[in-house]
């Protein structure tokens, strides 16, 4: 599951982290800007290397300082950010593994803690999550920090939405999968503005999909009258970069350039025969049709055996070029 590393307050990325940020040179630095999220590549967590309050951390875009080259490694002050998924948070859910007990206090035992202050979950059971916090560092380097779509009601008390989670006991899934898809039929300007020729938009107002390119989509509104009568509304399960600016979710699409594909569900998928079993299927066919009658007896040269023969051969050749 890919990483979006979120900044939660403005905060300094260096190349040292044992330097104060203003000790270092204009190249050395980038400053990351509250509510900024940016794709992640690779962390290394053990803060003990660095510090005890740093990450060092492989973006998958290189970040641009005031001065010098961008950079695509760069310390980070853990507090100041929030790890994520790389999908939107209303398509995760957590599972547990093993029976557990989440707790309103991380740093007690549950058996010292009041009985609403707990909820025992089960093994297998699936919950939607709302936030989640997995700098474990912050918990005992063992719980995270989760917030659940639905509050959970312990044996007593009120229901309560947060909760500490031993990390070991559960694990995260998404189903984007089962999330619309658009796939770019020709290379193409993505825009924030539908009413401007890509043309006379700014760098960061602009995003270039090339053809090919397969895009999971958040959701979608694709009343194109309300457009200009030729675009989509669409927001992207990942936010797409610009060449400049802040990446952005929601964009408009042009809609000739690119194909919209709904998730298949599994009923679907063996509904189309194919060459390989086209006498099964047309059996199964005739078997089903209560208007075509089973034949007990017919010459090789009746018309009802040629008519046969003559069905077969056309639905294969069919088939096939289908």
């Amino acid at each position: 599951m890919a990483i979006i590393l979120r900044v939660t307050t403005n905060t300094t990325f260096k190349q040292d982290w044992q330097q104060q940020s203003s000790n270092l040179a204009p190249q050395d630095k980038y400053f990351a800007q509250a509510g900024q999220q940016l794709r992640v590549t690779s962390i290394d967590r053990d803060t003990q290397k660095y510090g005890g309050d740093n990450w060092l951390v492989t973006f998958e875009q290189p970040l641009q300082p005031n001065q010098g080259t961008a950079k695509t490694t760069w310390y980070v002050y853990a507090p100041h950010v929030q790890e994520l998924s790389g999908v939107p948070l209303n398509l995760i859910s957590l599972r547990t593994r093993t029976s557990t007990t989440f707790k309103q206090d991380w740093q007690q035992q549950s058996s010292n803690l009041a009985q609403q202050d707990k909820y025992f979950a089960q093994a297998g059971q699936q919950f939607r999550v709302s936030s989640i916090d997995r700098n474990a560092q912050r918990y005992g380097g063992d719980h995270w920090k989760v917030t659940f779509v639905q509050p959970l009601q312990p044996n007593q008390g009120q229901a309560k939405s947060t909760w500490y989670i031993y990390a070991p006991d559960v694990q995260l899934f998404s189903n984007v999968l089962t999330s619309p898809l658009l796939r770019v039929r020709t290379s193409t300007t993505f825009k924030q503005d539908w009413q401007q020729q890509s043309s006379n938009l700014a760098p960061q107002d602009k995003y270039a999909a090339t053809a090919g390119q397969q895009l999971r989509i958040s959701s979608i509104d694709r009343n194109a009258q309300r457009y200009g009568g030729d675009h989509w509304k669409v927001t992207f399960v990942q936010p797409l970069q610009p060449n400049q600016g802040q990446a952005k979710s929601t964009w408009y699409v042009y809609v000739p350039d690119v194909i919209y594909e709904s998730p298949v569900s599994q009923s679907d998928t063996g509904t189309a025969p194919n060459h390989f079993n086209i006498i099964q299927y047309l059996r199964q066919q005739i078997q089903g049709n209560t208007s075509i009658k089973p034949v007990t007896e017919m010459s090789l040269l009746s018309p009802s055996w040629i008519y046969l023969i003559c069905f077969l051969c056309t639905s294969a050749v069919r088939l096939k070029k289908f």
